[in-house]
């Protein structure tokens, strides 16, 4: 899906990697000169963060303090972890807590299933429905034909080893949904289904088709921090869970951008709202809080 504009146009962004592709501007290179003829260090390099970007950590601290200032704002007993990737940055908040996937995990199923069939010619006509259906529309029927085709548990299981999940375990008793996760693990898999390396160009762009296409009713979370004219990429869960008295667990995962040169690659899980009308709200303002601290790096 491509997301619509918002009439804002976002402002180009200078950093450090693009500064020393491109050069220093003479002007700012004088100006820089002067300053540091004047100027101690400490100063100086205050003036060069500002033109190149901020440090990763001064990032990471920032969206901690961020997120954490918003849920406490929110009065409710949310909970959340957040991993965001762009260009050679790499930032977490909370993400050493595990969250159940609900139906993120059918991101991993998408990817066993196309590594089951070696090639997308090589994929039937039903499983095409099914896969369509378990993506697009979230279908749990459809998942559970799929999980039960290619081994239940225990193809879960060494899917998870196979593709270097080592925080991620699946219920005891098989059931896809309670599978637990921890926000980077779910950015692997984002990361395995829509860019090469694991899959071929012609898996990828089916991987892309699928997450591109998802009904009107389940395009949100991460999709709420796309900019202008942006692709976006995406799988949510949501689901009311015993084993947190009742409360919901609501996650999204998706890459903003991903056909361009500077992807945003983006999850956030969460525990603890009242229902998914609680909970989707929070996840969109997160994924908003994200982006412009991702935005700085």
């Amino acid at each position: 899906m491509i997301r619509k504009p918002s009439g804002a146009e976002e402002l180009s962004r200078l950093n450090r990697r693009t500064v020393l592709r491109s050069a220093v501007p003479a002007a700012v290179a004088v100006a820089a000169g002067a300053f540091l003829a004047d100027a101690g260090a400490n100063a100086a390099e205050n003036v060069l963060d500002g033109i190149f970007g901020r440090s990763g950590d001064e990032l990471q601290d920032e969206l901690a303090a961020a997120i954490e200032d918003y849920l406490a704002s929110t009065g409710t007993l949310v909970e959340a972890s957040v991993a965001v990737e762009r260009g050679g940055t790499h930032l977490e908040h909370n993400g050493a807590q595990t969250h159940i996937t609900a139906s993120i995990v059918k991101m991993e199923i998408l990817a066993m299933v196309q590594q089951h069939w070696e090639s997308v010619d090589a994929v039937p006509d039903d499983h095409r429905e099914l896969l369509h259906r378990m993506i697009t529309e979230s279908h749990n029927d459809s998942t559970t034909a799929l999980f039960d085709f290619l081994g239940g548990k225990e193809a879960l299981d060494a899917a998870h080893e196979r593709y270097g999940l080592v925080n991620t375990v699946s219920d005891a008793d098989g059931r896809w949904g309670l599978t637990e996760t921890v926000a980077a693990d779910q950015l692997v898999i984002a990361d395995l289904d829509l860019f090469e390396g694991v899959l071929d160009a012609e898996q990828v762009d089916y991987g892309r088709e699928l997450m591109g296409a998802v009904i009107d009713a389940q395009d949100w979370g991460v999709s709420a921090a796309a900019r202008e004219g942006e692709s976006v990429w995406l799988k949510n869960g949501w689901d009311v869970e015993s084993q947190l008295g009742g409360l919901w667990v609501v996650n999204s995962v998706g890459v903003l951008g991903g056909d361009g040169a500077d992807p945003v690659k983006m999850a956030i899980l969460t525990s603890g709202a009242v229902d998914d009308a609680e909970g989707i709200p929070i996840v969109e303002e997160i994924a908003r809080i994200t982006r412009d601290v991702i935005d700085q790096a």
